[in-house]
């Protein structure tokens, strides 16, 4: 019996990508500039980052609704760490490693109280986000050390995403974690009756998730030059439609990392777009909400197809 090519899933949103990125080169002068084309490389790299995070959790079966809330308590706690005089190298260390406790904390819950990841995660994204503002008085931190700032300088984000992206494609492709990952969010009940450790291998994508949250928390921090609690309020939103775009099925099992970041590039090259075409923002959300409802709509196809093909091979 011949074997049916089966397409990658990231291919539509490749393909997307490209058509968008070559017409907008041809008709757009101002996209080809070297300064849009950095601040587009930032943006993606701050959402990318955080969808190679999400991504884990999502392929588990789980949801982490916090990470743009973890995002803001990582750049706060540095922040504050450098207004109180701290060298910034030490200061970046007590971003990250707030952010890997909030991921941590995140994964205890759902592991260890048996709570549902998307009611844990929408508790703690509240708790989070107001718990930074009331203990820094919603302050506005700025004027950071040159020395730090040079992480978000030129393609500098952007390097830094390809190499968080290799890295975690390389974990999830190459290493039992990986195997783990996926074959828990095919079916969980089926990977622990195999001998997965589905408990500690959830904890360690949560606290995964928020590294990379703690991580694009210091990025957008150098490149704004300024953070404050409600940095990055909404961004949840489009992380996870980064990773849906990108092909990552929201139940988990199925997708790539690459796929995750392919979606963080698209949905920020079509803002780029729009402010470039000086059109509605509110567009962005329309196209969003379109492109994610057509992956659902895929998803399901998938889903009724391998279902038929199964049926015929029993």
């Amino acid at each position: 019996m011949t074997r049916r090519f089966k397409p990658p899933r990231e291919l539509p949103t490749l393909v997307l990508l490209a058509a968008a990125g070559l017409a907008l080169t041809a008709t757009v002068p101002a996209f080809r500039t070297s300064y849009n084309l950095t601040t587009l490389g930032k943006d993606a790299a701050i959402i990318g980052i955080m969808a190679c995070g999400e991504g884990l959790v999502i392929l588990s079966g789980g949801l982490d609704l916090s990470i743009a809330s973890i995002l803001a308590l990582s750049s706060c706690v540095a922040a504050t760490g450098m207004a109180a005089g701290w060298p910034w190298p030490l200061v970046a260390l007590a971003g990250l490693l707030a952010a890997g406790a909030a991921g941590l904390l995140n994964g205890a819950f759902i592991t260890y109280r048996k709570l549902p990841p998307i009611l844990t995660t929408l508790a703690t994204l509240l708790l989070f986000r107001y718990g930074t503002s009331l203990a820094t008085h919603a302050r506005s931190y700025s004027s950071f050390p040159d020395k730090f700032n040079l992480i978000a300088k030129d393609w500098n984000p952007l390097l830094i995403l390809l190499a968080v992206g290799l890295g975690f494609t390389l974990l999830t492709v190459l290493t039992p974690f990986g195997r783990w990952l996926t074959a828990m969010g095919g079916n969980e009940q089926a990977a622990l009756l195999s001998g997965v450790p589905t408990e500690r291998v959830k904890r360690i994508a949560y606290l995964l998730s928020g590294l990379c949250a703690g991580l694009a928390g210091l990025i957008a921090m150098a490149y704004n030059n300024n953070t404050q609690s409600n940095v990055a309020t909404g961004y949840e939103l489009n992380v996870i439609a980064a990773c849906v775009v990108g092909g990552i099925a929201i139940t988990g099992g199925e997708g790539t990392i690459l796929g995750a970041i392919l979606g963080a590039l698209l949905i920020n090259l079509v803002q780029d777009a729009l402010i470039l075409l000086k059109l509605p923002s509110e567009q962005l959300g329309l196209f969003t909400g379109g492109v994610v409802l057509a992956a659902a709509i895929l998803e399901r196809w998938r889903k009724t197809r391998q279902n038929r093909a199964a049926r015929v091979q029993a």
